[in-house]
């Protein structure tokens, strides 16, 4: 794995599927002036944060591609293991219940990118139920190696086709919630093998969400 370093980037998941040739490519700021989340929403930068893109072209033969959200997010959980962190379906970094990152996966010409964005400190967040994980800046290097671990990790598990689904379950917040979606309510019940969640609805049916635009409700 290739790794490249910036104090800041227009947007690391560009870059990374740019520059792309045929070994797998880490791309690691700071900063980036136009960071994407999910559903193409604008990603706010805290005071001092770690985004990331991971790109590369080949998986095993029979290897779940929908996986690829939730092996990421639990390998940041694995990489900063030190800290008490969970995970809410299918892969928000959350820590004191409050939003701290998040891991973006796009697809084009046959290239994978995996992108995260974890905020490290944050002083005064502008968004709601959003913070950082630490109560001060950082080292760079740390983010530097804690980049690093992730992205040889993501890759290494992807690569072995070796997640294991029960170990990500422990950290998940949203089983046995009530929650919303945008077609309605339901309890989560379980993650298939998949990756997608299944809920109960309302009326007692069992169907299973793919879209991560789901809420827990308090």
């Amino acid at each position: 794995m290739k790794a490249v370093f910036f104090d800041s980037i227009d947007n690391t998941q560009d870059y990374a599927l740019e520059n792309f040739e045929q070994e797998p490519l880490l791309v690691v700021s700071y900063f980036q002036e136009k960071g994407r989340g999910t559903d193409n929403r604008d990603w706010e930068n805290a005071d001092q944060a770690l985004a990331c893109s991971l790109v590369f072209n080949e998986v095993p033969q029979h290897f779940i591609k929908t996986l690829i959200p939730l092996i990421s997010g639990y390998s940041y959980l694995e990489t900063v293991s030190n800290i008490d962190l969970h995970l809410k379906w299918p892969n928000d970094i959350l820590f004191n219940d409050a939003k701290v990152g998040g891991i973006l996966v796009e697809e084009k010409d046959s290239k994978i990118c995996i992108g995260m964005g974890v905020n490290y400190f944050w002083e005064n967040p502008k968004i709601p139920n959003a913070s950082g994980i630490y109560t001060e800046k950082l080292d760079g290097q740390i983010l530097n190696n804690h980049a690093l671990h992730w992205g040889e990790l993501t890759l290494n598990t992807i690569q072995k086709n070796s997640f294991d689904l029960s170990e990500y379950k422990k950290k998940l917040t949203t089983l046995g919630k009530l929650i919303e979606y945008p077609e309605g309510r339901g309890w989560a019940r379980d993650v298939n093998i998949d990756g997608s969640l299944s809920v109960e609805t309302i009326s007692g049916e069992m169907i299973n969400l793919t879209s991560p635009l789901i809420s827990e409700v308090k």
